[in-house]
């Protein structure tokens, strides 16, 4: 392709890009002159870029009304039913889905527990793995009547453990019986030959948290998550950090490492309550045996985590740890603790998660809006919706 042809289809395409964001962001049908105006654009070039949208099914030609004689200008909308975009959350407790409309608006949530003798009809879906089928479990409830699956254009998953590029599940301690299974690959064919991409479920809780949450407005961002385990994931310039190897974060594939001696097999295990929101709540209501064991706790993850800080050098940390209510309790001792391990007076900002416990099937679904934009909407370097994906966390969080 020559140089000329590149810059005219460079042109078109961003032509494209600029009307559709302007439809997308409109909430009644806009007339040409409306578009020309938002853009900059002519009206003879809006009017071509307008057939080129409704040619591709993302723009819809409506009446506008009229405000004098004549006939009614032609007015355009986005079609933002026109097409799904889902994200799943998969572990060993459960599967989250959630989806969304081409415009990142939230359409369908629902959460599905693992059935202890298998997913009925499991030897019917994705090559025989209960755990998998879980997900299409997941989907269909979230879908409920209304909402059909076949509109799928994309879908995201989170899964724990190393995901290789092509979505295939190297290894996993939470959910070892997927281990070596080619994921993407079987959900593709499971949902029609959907886009169907994969990544670790921590990595993708960083990366919306750096695009719409806590993290927003920093290119480089430390995730610090503390639950059942405790579990890092880096985002720079942007971007999750893979390493050549997808390893980048995945401290605990380091032989003999233990965050603290309170785990066991990546497992945290508290004695002053069972679980770590737990602890966190107690030692936010002022229980001095919770607080203790909260500073006990940071002091020892503290070398590690300073050294993660002094390798990346992120401009903020977002930790997430339980309960929004309760993290405070968490982060001054934290803070304090990994004050202590540094010599500069340089580090970055300590925040908490704005996502809570919905980050992660936000980023597997904004993820699948990010990796496959071309094919969600027929145009080329059109924006993800974050701001839409996770503009209503609350409703979904209760």
């Amino acid at each position: 392709m020559d140089t000329a042809r590149e810059a005219v289809q460079a042109e078109r395409a961003a032509n494209q890009v600029a009307c559709l964001g302007v439809l997308a962001e409109a909430d009644e049908a806009c007339t040409i002159g409306v578009i020309s105006e938002a853009t900059g654009l002519s009206r003879p070039t809006v009017r071509a870029v307008l057939d080129d949208l409704v040619e591709l099914g993302m723009v819809e030609s409506v009446s506008a009304a009229s405000a004098g004689p004549g006939r009614p200008a032609r007015a355009f909308r986005f079609v933002r039913e026109g097409g799904l975009v889902a994200g799943v959350d998969l572990g060993p407790r459960g599967a989250r889905a959630v989806i969304c409309d081409l415009s990142g608006r939230r359409v369908g949530y629902a959460e599905a527990a693992p059935d202890e003798h298998g997913v009925e009809g499991a030897e019917q879906h994705v090559g025989r793995h209960a755990d998998l089928a879980l997900i299409s479990r997941a989907l269909d409830a979230a879908a409920g009547s209304s909402l059909d699956l076949g509109q799928l254009r994309a879908v995201g998953i989170a899964l724990p453990g190393v995901v290789e590029a092509d979505g295939r599940l190297r290894a996993s301690l939470a959910m070892p019986d997927l281990a070596g299974l080619p994921v993407a690959e079987l959900l593709a064919k499971d949902l029609g030959q959907k886009p169907v991409v994969v990544d670790n479920d921590i990595k993708l809780a960083g990366l919306a948290e750096q695009r719409a949450g806590a993290g927003r407005g920093y290119s480089d961002v430390v995730y610090l998550q503390i639950g059942h385990r405790l579990s890092v994931s880096i985002v720079l310039d942007g971007s999750i950090r893979q390493g050549s190897h997808r390893l980048a974060g995945e401290l605990g594939a380091q032989r003999g490492m233990r965050w603290t001696r309170n785990a066991r097999r990546g497992q945290l295990v508290w004695s002053s309550r069972r679980t770590s929101a737990q602890v966190l709540s107690a030692a936010a209501a002022g229980d001095a045996e919770a607080q203790a064991e909260v500073e006990d706790f940071c002091a020892q993850i503290a070398e590690r985590v300073a050294t993660v800080l002094l390798v990346v050098d992120p401009e903020v940390v977002v930790v997430r740890g339980g309960a929004a209510k309760d993290v405070g309790a968490l982060l001054r001792p934290l803070e304090a603790a990994i004050e202590r391990e540094l010599v500069s007076p340089e580090r970055p900002s300590f925040v908490a998660s704005g996502l809570g416990r919905e980050a992660v099937v936000l980023g597997a679904v904004g993820n699948a809006f990010d990796r496959c934009g071309s094919e969600i909407y027929g145009v080329h370097g059109y924006p993800s919706p974050w701001a839409r994906i996770t503009h209503d966390v609350e409703g979904i969080t209760k």
